[in-house]
């Protein structure tokens, strides 16, 4: 039996913002939100990379990460979603801000929905692979597992989007952070 390894590598990148607060309308001074990119993993069976195999994850790495911020980007500037990376809680009066609700409403489905694709695949490897005689209920159960929690999940984050909105729904001026993706250009240009 042979063994392997699993390499794998991050990278994240530091983006200046402030914002006024809806609440107390104090400014939040300069705050830093922590963009990063998804892990990349390249298996092996060595222990330590190849200096070809160790520059390719580093690639992947990086191209990870500059999708991350071009995405943060694109979605910031052209439809006002802000990602969870650029926290909304106010310094001063520690409040939540009304322009984080649209990351909350934008990440909504995500994990409902591996869910329900876990569930499937669950359940069609229980029924078509499983040697037992009743294998159709267990494939129906271990499919009804995964669905029941991604109805949880959609339902805890249905609730977590409603907080955020009550909280923030008194407020009378609506703001949104100033984020400089100055500081990232170098990132935004490739």
């Amino acid at each position: 039996m042979g063994t392997y390894y699993r390499h794998r590598k991050s990278e994240s990148i530091k983006v200046p913002y402030s914002f006024r607060c809806e609440q107390c309308m104090k400014e939040s001074g300069p705050l830093i939100a922590n963009i990063s990119g998804t892990e990349a993993e390249i298996n092996s069976n060595f222990k330590n990379l190849d200096d070809k195999k160790e520059q390719k994850l580093n690639e992947m790495a990086h191209k990870n990460l500059v999708n991350a911020v071009q995405e943060a980007h694109r979605n910031a500037t052209e439809k006002n979603i802000y990602s969870k990376a650029f926290k909304d809680e106010c310094p001063h009066c520690h409040k939540p801000q009304s322009w984080a609700v649209s990351g909350l409403k934008n990440e909504m489905f995500s994990t409902p929905i591996v869910c329900v694709i876990l569930g499937l695949i669950i359940g069609a490897g229980c029924y078509f692979f499983a040697d037992v005689e009743n294998s159709l209920m267990i494939a129906i159960g271990a499919a009804g597992i995964c669905f029941a929690l991604a109805a949880g999940s959609l339902f805890w984050n249905i609730i977590k989007v409603s907080s955020k909105k009550k909280q923030t729904s008194s407020v009378t001026q609506k703001n949104t952070p100033v984020i400089e993706w100055g500081a990232v250009q170098n990132i935004l240009n490739e």
